[in-house]
């Protein structure tokens, strides 16, 4: 009997033994679920970056229209300062002349060459047009400053543009004022100083409008002179200059100073120099013009 209770016992015991492991081995199974979960956040992509990312390009765009704007202020701004006056500037001559003949004004059976290409200067070798061109572009850049609608003629020594052509440009731009920048020569090195030209109140082409083209041309010959301290020779009138009479429009041709004059064509070819002449041109076209 004791045996058989023995037996019993060893029985149940196994069988306890049994269901405990079974208990042990279905938690052991189950245990890895929680680091799987854990694994698979690691893995799964934080918001957070893609909501940086979106944040840095939101900045990004707001700068970039921000440049934009500015942009565009800085383009009104420079447009509001614009004072509607309209100057058109000549550089005298070209590299290479045309011999080839125009009337001397409108109608007129006078006719004379559309374009030389002017002097030279006797101790620094360089040609007018070069001179010409120089100041042009400084006188340019002035009264672009200054708030001028500026035209050019030409910013290039290698054009074909007759004198009536040059008229042209201004009379077709409605300009305010038109510049005819040059330079003077003369046999002997003693002439010196600075004129400018105009035509007369008879001229037949234009006389019209000689009151207005005499004033800018006084106007600008006394600017320049207090600018330069060169010698003032006042204001010629001629009707013999087809670049003036093709004009209907305000216009003087400034002489600036002699190329055949050893201090002045050494001045003409300094920076400084032609500094001075372009900002004396421009004081002059805003006291004609206020």
């Amino acid at each position: 009997m004791k045996k058989k209770l023995f037996i019993i016992s060893v029985l149940v015991a196994l069988l306890v033994l049994s269901g405990c492991g079974s208990a042990t081995a279905d938690m052991s199974s189950a245990a890895p679920e929680q680091p799987a979960s854990a694994v698979e956040q690691e893995e799964q992509p934080s918001a957070e970056p893609e909501q940086k990312e979106e944040a840095d390009q939101s900045a990004e765009n707001e700068q970039a229209a921000q440049v934009e704007n500015g942009g565009q202020d800085e383009q009104a701004e420079a447009e509001s300062q614009k004072n509607g006056r309209i100057v058109v500037i000549d550089a005298g001559h070209q590299a290479h002349q045309n011999s080839g003949q125009e009337p001397i004004g409108p109608g007129a059976s006078q006719t004379k060459p559309k374009v030389s290409s002017g002097t030279q200067g006797k101790y620094t070798g360089v040609p007018e047009y070069q001179l010409n061109l120089d100041v042009a572009l400084k006188l340019r850049d002035e009264l672009s400053k200054r708030g001028y609608n500026v035209i050019m003629v030409r910013e290039t020594n290698d054009v074909d543009i007759s004198n009536s052509e040059r008229a042209a440009v201004a009379n077709n731009a409605h300009a305010d004022a038109f510049i005819r920048i040059h330079a003077d020569g003369a046999e002997s090195g003693d002439p010196a100083g600075t004129m400018t030209m105009c035509q007369t109140a008879s001229n037949p082409y234009n006389g019209g409008i000689y009151q207005q083209c005499r004033a800018l041309s006084e106007s600008v010959v006394n600017a320049v002179c207090e600018q330069t301290g060169a010698k003032n020779r006042g204001v010629m009138e001629t009707d013999t200059m087809s670049g003036i009479n093709w004009c209907q429009v305000p216009v003087t041709i400034v002489e600036m100073g002699y190329m055949t004059n050893q201090q002045e064509d050494t001045l003409m070819q300094t920076p400084d120099y032609q500094n001075k002449i372009a900002v004396g041109i421009a004081n002059g076209i805003d006291r004609f013009l206020q």
